[in-house]
C-alpha cells in the first residue's frame, strides 16, 4: 500500500517536493488556504489532491510543513500536524533558517519535529540539510535520512543549526562579495556571472570547496588568505544595489526585472533540464 504524505503549503517548494514524493510512489495531499496555490499544486503534481483546511486532509504517514518563513505560522502548523500522523512519526519542516526550538514551541511533543531543508526545485536538487531535536527518540533522524535516500536525495545531518544552516550561509557570503564588487564598480552583474559561472561554478559542480582546496594546495590557499581576507567585504547590512532594486519593485524573474530583464512567459524548463544534466554528471563523478 502506498504511503501518504500531507504537505502544508502548496507554493513553489511544496509543489516540487510533492512531485518528488509522487514520483516515488507516495500518495500526496496538499493543504493550502489559497485557491491559486491549490490549483497550481494539482496541475504540477500528478495524482495529488488538495484541500483548504488541514482538518479535511485526513491522516498520513508523514507530514511536512512548507509554509512561508513566518515563525508564528510555522509554530501553528507544526502543532496542528501532530494530529495527522501516527504517534512517534516525524513531522518535517522545510524551513531555510529558523530553529527547531523556535518553531516547535507550541507542539505537545516538540522532539518529533525534524528540519528537512530541500533546495529549489526540490525534485531536482539532491542535497537536503537535516536537523533533529536534541531530545529526539533514538533512530528518528536516521528514519528520516533513510526516507530521503529512498527519494534519491543526498541528506546531510547537521550537528546543530546556526541561522541559515550551511548552504544559505555560504550562498549569502558569496553573494555579499559579489554585490560588494558591483557597488565598488569593479564589474557588472553580468560580468561577475560570466566569471563565476565559468570558473568557481563549474568546479563546484564536481567537487566541494574543501576537496577543491586540497587539489589546489593548502599552502597556496593560506598564502592568498593572509593578504586577501582583510580586504573581503564584511558589511553587516544589505548592499545598496540590492536594496535599491527591491525598493523599485524589481524582484527578479517574478516581477520581470532584477539584475536582468525577464520577458513575460519565458519558459524555465530548458534551464531545469540543463540543471538535471549537470547533476547527472556530478553523480557519475561522485560515484
Amino acid at each position: 500500500m502506498a504511503k501518504r504524505i500531507i504537505i502544508v503549503g502548496a507554493g513553489t517548494m511544496g509543489q516540487s517536493i510533492g512531485r518528488l514524493f509522487g514520483q516515488h510512489g507516495w500518495t500526496v495531499q496538499a493543504v493550502d488556504p489559497t485557491e491559486a496555490a491549490r490549483d497550481g499544486f494539482l496541475a504540477t503534481v500528478p495524482g495529488s489532491s488538495a484541500t483548504a483546511a488541514l482538518e479535511d486532509a485526513g491522516q498520513a504517514d508523514v507530514a511536512l510543513e512548507c509554509v512561508p518563513e513566518n515563525l508564528a505560522l510555522k509554530r501553528k502548523v507544526l502543532a496542528a500536524l501532530e494530529g495527522v500522523v501516527p504517534e512517534g512519526a516525524p513531522i518535517l519542516s522545510n524551513t531555510s533558517g529558523l530553529t527547531l526550538e523556535e518553531m516547535s514551541a507550541d507542539m505537545a511533543r516538540p522532539e518529533r519535529a525534524v528540519i528537512t531543508h530541500f533546495f529549489n526545485p526540490g525534485d531536482v536538487i539532491p542535497a537536503v540539510e537535516v536537523v533533529a531535536d536534541k531530545d529526539a527518540r533514538e533512530g528518528l533522524c536516521e528514519e528520516v535520512m533513510t526516507l530521503l535516500r529512498g527519494l534519491e536525495r543526498r541528506p546531510v545531518r547537521l550537528d546543530h543549526a546556526p541561522p541559515g544552516f550551511v548552504a544559505n550561509r555560504i550562498q549569502h557570503a558569496i553573494m555579499r562579495e559579489c554585490l560588494h564588487l558591483v557597488d565598488q564598480g569593479v564589474a557588472s552583474p553580468a560580468e561577475i556571472d560570466e566569471i563565476v559561472q565559468w570558473s568557481v561554478g563549474v568546479r563546484m559542480a564536481l567537487s566541494g570547496p574543501f576537496r577543491q582546496r586540497d587539489l589546489n594546495g593548502l599552502g597556496t590557499h593560506l598564502s592568498i588568505a593572509e593578504y586577501l581576507y582583510p580586504d573581503l567585504c564584511d558589511r553587516h547590512d544589505p548592499s545598496p544595489t540590492l536594496a535599491n532594486l527591491v525598493g523599485q519593485g524589481h524582484l527578479g524573474k517574478r516581477s520581470g526585472k532584477g539584475f536582468y530583464d525577464w520577458p513575460a512567459g519565458e519558459d524555465a524548463r530548458a534551464a531545469e533540464e540543463a540543471l538535471r544534466r549537470v547533476i547527472a554528471l556530478a553523480r557519475d563523478s561522485a560515484d
